[in-house]
């Protein structure tokens, strides 16, 4: 099976996880000295690692005849070779995206055009939140994290995962919030989460949904190398 090594200064021990986003097992080490005596730890524990990939969901590729979720709903991928560029959203029974030009090139287009309906959304929450909030936003990107779905800086950059396109627009609008929030208060102190709540009201549904169904968008598509 697959294993990714990688040096975390700041982790006080061994770490070995299944990252079935990715179907491969991640060991974390405090130090390069420390890769073999964790490559040996997993190495140990391979038949707990094989029924934990074994139990995690099928990676779903960006492909026609697949279902994707798109702003928290099911929708089958389909491929319509006449048109050259582009996708289209039709709605109906079965919503469907469909993917123009040749079937090797849809993984590709599908994201691309995912990330820009994905930076759209949060681009129209983000600014709405910080005039809100007054506060100034100095710059916002889009990217492919693994373990965050958003993040601010102190230079009030905000940058948030793509993958958000997919959950429930009440999910992708807390997030947009929850960073928002933090050009005022750079902590999650009692203040911090009252200005979430005036942005948005309870947090608590989106907060639960992300963590029993977050982790699950990061199976479709490829692996994040961006």
């Amino acid at each position: 099976m697959p294993v990714r090594l990688r040096v975390n200064r700041r982790a006080k021990r061994l770490i070995v996880r299944v990252d079935p986003a990715e179907g491969a097992v991640v060991i974390t080490a405090p130090s390069d000295r420390a890769l073999p005596q964790a490559y040996a730890f997993a190495a140990s524990r391979a038949d707990w690692i094989e029924d934990q990939l074994a139990k995690a969901p099928r990676r779903v590729p960006f492909a026609p005849g697949e279902t994707i979720p798109f702003r928290g709903a099911p929708h089958r991928l389909t491929l319509d070779p006449s048109r050259r560029v582009g996708v289209r959203r039709r709605s109906g029974e079965t919503p469907e995206l469909s993917i123009g030009g040749p079937a090797e090139h849809a993984p590709r287009r599908l994201e691309e055009w995912l990330r820009r309906e994905a930076k759209a959304a949060l681009t129209n929450r983000v600014e709405r939140h910080a005039a809100t909030l007054r506060r100034r936003v100095a710059r916002m990107s889009v990217r492919d994290p693994q373990t965050r779905w958003g993040s601010c800086s102190s230079a009030a950059s905000l940058s948030f995962s793509w993958r958000l396109i997919m959950a429930p627009p009440r999910v992708l609008d807390y997030v947009a919030a929850h960073e928002c929030a933090h050009l005022a208060h750079m902590n999650h102190g009692p203040q911090f989460w009252r200005t979430v709540e005036r942005l948005i009201g309870d947090p608590e549904p989106a907060k639960a949904w992300l963590r029993r169904e977050g982790p699950k968008l990061h199976r479709y598509g490829g692996p994040a190398n961006r």
